[in-house]
Protein backbone atom coordinates (compact mmCIF):
# COMPACT_ATOMS: atom_id res chain seq x y z
CA UNK A 1 0.00 0.00 0.00
CA UNK A 2 3.27 1.82 -0.16
CA UNK A 3 5.35 4.14 -2.30
CA UNK A 4 9.05 4.79 -1.07
CA UNK A 5 9.50 8.55 -2.15
CA UNK A 6 12.38 10.59 -0.87
CA UNK A 7 12.20 14.10 -1.74
CA UNK A 8 15.80 15.78 -3.00
CA UNK A 9 16.18 19.51 -3.18
CA UNK A 10 16.57 21.46 -6.05
CA UNK A 11 18.55 24.36 -5.72
CA UNK A 12 18.92 27.90 -7.31
CA UNK A 13 22.05 30.56 -7.51
CA UNK A 14 20.92 33.85 -7.01
CA UNK A 15 24.05 36.41 -5.85
CA UNK A 16 25.98 34.13 -5.39
CA UNK A 17 23.78 32.37 -2.47
CA UNK A 18 22.01 28.52 -2.47
CA UNK A 19 18.34 29.06 -2.11
CA UNK A 20 15.98 25.87 -1.77
CA UNK A 21 13.23 26.38 -4.44
CA UNK A 22 11.60 23.23 -5.04
CA UNK A 23 11.67 19.12 -4.70
CA UNK A 24 12.16 16.98 -6.97
CA UNK A 25 10.94 13.13 -5.71
CA UNK A 26 12.97 9.90 -6.34
CA UNK A 27 10.80 6.48 -5.67
CA UNK A 28 13.17 3.95 -3.87
CA UNK A 29 10.94 1.38 -4.48
CA UNK A 30 7.41 0.55 -4.78
CA UNK A 31 6.40 -1.20 -1.76
CA UNK A 32 7.27 -2.03 1.78
CA UNK A 33 6.82 -4.10 4.88
CA UNK A 34 4.65 -3.20 7.81
CA UNK A 35 6.52 -2.35 10.56
CA UNK A 36 5.27 -3.59 13.87
CA UNK A 37 3.64 -0.99 15.79
CA UNK A 38 3.72 -1.34 19.36
CA UNK A 39 0.69 0.69 21.94
CA UNK A 40 0.38 1.58 25.50
CA UNK A 41 -2.90 1.81 27.15
CA UNK A 42 -4.23 2.31 30.55
CA UNK A 43 -3.72 -0.30 33.27
CA UNK A 44 -7.28 -0.65 33.85
CA UNK A 45 -8.18 -1.18 30.24
CA UNK A 46 -8.60 -3.81 28.28
CA UNK A 47 -9.20 -3.58 24.15
CA UNK A 48 -12.12 -2.90 23.59
CA UNK A 49 -14.15 -3.46 20.33
CA UNK A 50 -14.22 -0.71 18.19
CA UNK A 51 -18.04 -0.75 17.75
CA UNK A 52 -18.93 -0.16 21.27
CA UNK A 53 -20.06 3.04 22.16
CA UNK A 54 -17.81 5.38 23.86
CA UNK A 55 -19.82 7.52 26.01
CA UNK A 56 -19.80 11.59 26.27
CA UNK A 57 -17.75 11.41 29.87
CA UNK A 58 -15.26 8.98 28.48
CA UNK A 59 -14.68 11.00 25.47
CA UNK A 60 -11.48 12.54 27.24
CA UNK A 61 -9.89 9.19 27.37
CA UNK A 62 -9.84 7.89 24.18
CA UNK A 63 -5.94 8.34 23.48
CA UNK A 64 -5.79 5.74 26.64
CA UNK A 65 -8.37 3.28 24.84
CA UNK A 66 -6.62 0.25 22.84
CA UNK A 67 -9.66 -1.03 20.07
CA UNK A 68 -9.69 -4.16 18.37
CA UNK A 69 -12.38 -6.10 16.04
CA UNK A 70 -11.42 -5.04 12.96
CA UNK A 71 -12.17 -6.85 9.60
CA UNK A 72 -10.20 -4.64 7.48
CA UNK A 73 -7.50 -2.96 9.48
CA UNK A 74 -3.77 -4.16 8.33
CA UNK A 75 -3.34 -4.30 12.10
CA UNK A 76 -5.12 -6.43 14.99
CA UNK A 77 -5.09 -3.04 17.20
CA UNK A 78 -5.36 0.55 17.15
CA UNK A 79 -5.41 3.67 18.66
CA UNK A 80 -7.17 6.79 18.24
CA UNK A 81 -6.43 10.23 18.97
CA UNK A 82 -10.21 11.56 18.93
CA UNK A 83 -13.55 10.27 19.24
CA UNK A 84 -15.33 12.62 16.61
CA UNK A 85 -12.38 12.14 13.86
CA UNK A 86 -10.58 8.89 14.03
CA UNK A 87 -12.89 6.51 15.78
CA UNK A 88 -15.41 7.73 13.62
CA UNK A 89 -13.69 7.74 10.25
CA UNK A 90 -12.37 4.17 11.68
CA UNK A 91 -16.46 2.94 11.68
CA UNK A 92 -16.81 4.37 7.88
CA UNK A 93 -13.98 2.49 6.50
CA UNK A 94 -14.84 -0.88 8.16
CA UNK A 95 -18.32 -0.49 7.13
CA UNK A 96 -17.53 0.93 3.41
CA UNK A 97 -17.91 -1.74 0.49
CA UNK A 98 -15.44 0.10 -1.67
CA UNK A 99 -12.85 -0.05 0.85
CA UNK A 100 -10.26 -3.44 0.85
CA UNK A 101 -8.36 -2.38 3.52
CA UNK A 102 -6.93 0.31 5.69
CA UNK A 103 -4.44 1.14 9.03
CA UNK A 104 -2.39 3.94 11.35
CA UNK A 105 0.68 4.11 9.95
CA UNK A 106 3.13 2.84 12.68
CA UNK A 107 6.08 5.48 13.09
CA UNK A 108 8.15 5.96 10.14
CA UNK A 109 6.14 3.91 7.99
CA UNK A 110 5.46 7.15 6.04
CA UNK A 111 7.85 9.98 5.27
CA UNK A 112 6.57 12.99 3.80
CA UNK A 113 8.91 15.77 3.92
CA UNK A 114 7.34 19.28 4.55
CA UNK A 115 8.43 22.63 6.38
CA UNK A 116 12.29 22.27 6.60
CA UNK A 117 13.18 18.54 6.54
CA UNK A 118 10.38 17.82 8.79
CA UNK A 119 8.18 14.30 8.64
CA UNK A 120 4.78 14.48 8.12
CA UNK A 121 2.79 10.78 8.67
CA UNK A 122 -0.96 11.12 7.44
CA UNK A 123 -3.39 9.50 10.14
CA UNK A 124 -4.92 7.05 7.64
CA UNK A 125 -3.87 4.85 4.91
CA UNK A 126 -6.58 3.52 3.08
CA UNK A 127 -7.29 1.17 -0.23
CA UNK A 128 -10.09 1.54 -1.80
CA UNK A 129 -11.53 -1.15 -4.79
CA UNK A 130 -10.15 1.95 -7.61
CA UNK A 131 -7.36 4.34 -5.53
CA UNK A 132 -5.45 4.29 -2.21
CA UNK A 133 -5.91 7.39 0.17
CA UNK A 134 -4.26 9.90 2.92
CA UNK A 135 -6.45 10.63 5.04
CA UNK A 136 -6.08 13.25 7.72
CA UNK A 137 -9.02 14.07 9.52
CA UNK A 138 -8.69 17.30 11.65
CA UNK A 139 -10.55 19.48 13.92
CA UNK A 140 -12.27 21.70 11.99
CA UNK A 141 -10.74 24.82 13.39
CA UNK A 142 -7.46 23.71 12.57
CA UNK A 143 -7.84 22.53 8.89
CA UNK A 144 -6.94 26.17 7.70
CA UNK A 145 -3.95 26.13 10.10
CA UNK A 146 -0.50 27.07 8.24
CA UNK A 147 1.35 23.98 9.80
CA UNK A 148 -1.59 21.43 8.09
CA UNK A 149 -1.37 23.43 5.14
CA UNK A 150 1.93 23.38 4.40
CA UNK A 151 1.24 19.36 5.61
CA UNK A 152 -1.02 18.96 2.70
CA UNK A 153 0.55 20.55 0.31
CA UNK A 154 3.55 17.91 0.52
CA UNK A 155 1.05 15.33 0.97
CA UNK A 156 -0.26 16.12 -2.44
CA UNK A 157 2.93 16.22 -3.88
CA UNK A 158 4.08 13.10 -2.41
CA UNK A 159 0.16 11.70 -4.24
CA UNK A 160 1.84 13.73 -7.71
CA UNK A 161 4.77 11.49 -7.60
CA UNK A 162 3.43 8.36 -6.70
CA UNK A 163 1.07 8.74 -9.19
CA UNK A 164 3.97 9.39 -11.53
CA UNK A 165 5.32 5.98 -10.67
CA UNK A 166 1.77 4.23 -10.64
CA UNK A 167 0.89 5.25 -14.02
CA UNK A 168 4.24 3.25 -15.54
CA UNK A 169 3.55 0.33 -13.12
CA UNK A 170 -0.34 -0.08 -13.61
CA UNK A 171 -0.90 0.55 -10.18
CA UNK A 172 -4.11 2.59 -8.17
CA UNK A 173 -3.74 6.44 -8.03
CA UNK A 174 -3.07 8.20 -4.32
CA UNK A 175 -5.46 10.70 -3.44
CA UNK A 176 -4.84 12.72 -0.62
CA UNK A 177 -7.77 13.35 1.28
CA UNK A 178 -8.54 16.34 4.69
CA UNK A 179 -11.32 16.17 6.62
CA UNK A 180 -12.78 18.32 9.41
CA UNK A 181 -13.55 16.48 12.08
CA UNK A 182 -17.61 17.54 11.59
CA UNK A 183 -17.96 16.19 8.46
CA UNK A 184 -17.03 12.39 9.76
CA UNK A 185 -20.52 11.57 10.37
CA UNK A 186 -21.93 7.40 10.45
CA UNK A 187 -22.96 6.70 7.00
CA UNK A 188 -21.21 9.16 5.19
CA UNK A 189 -19.04 6.98 2.53
CA UNK A 190 -15.73 7.65 1.03
CA UNK A 191 -16.45 8.46 -2.37
CA UNK A 192 -18.36 11.20 -0.74
CA UNK A 193 -15.72 12.48 1.53
CA UNK A 194 -13.31 11.96 -1.32
CA UNK A 195 -15.47 14.28 -3.41
CA UNK A 196 -15.77 17.25 -0.88
CA UNK A 197 -12.51 17.06 0.34
CA UNK A 198 -10.17 15.58 -1.94
CA UNK A 199 -6.95 18.04 -1.97
CA UNK A 200 -5.24 18.30 -5.48
CA UNK A 201 -2.91 21.58 -5.16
Amino acid sequence: MKNNISNGSKVSREAGAIQPTDYVGHVTKGFDVLRPATFNYAHNEQPRDFRSPIQAGEKSRVRQMLFTGFSKCCYPYQKFDSVDGEWRLAQILEGDASVLKWMKPAHGQFRIEYANGQNYEPDFVVETKDACLLIEPKKATEVSTPDVQAKARAAVRWCKYANDYASQHSGKQWRYLLIPHDDIELGRSIAGLMQEHEMTS
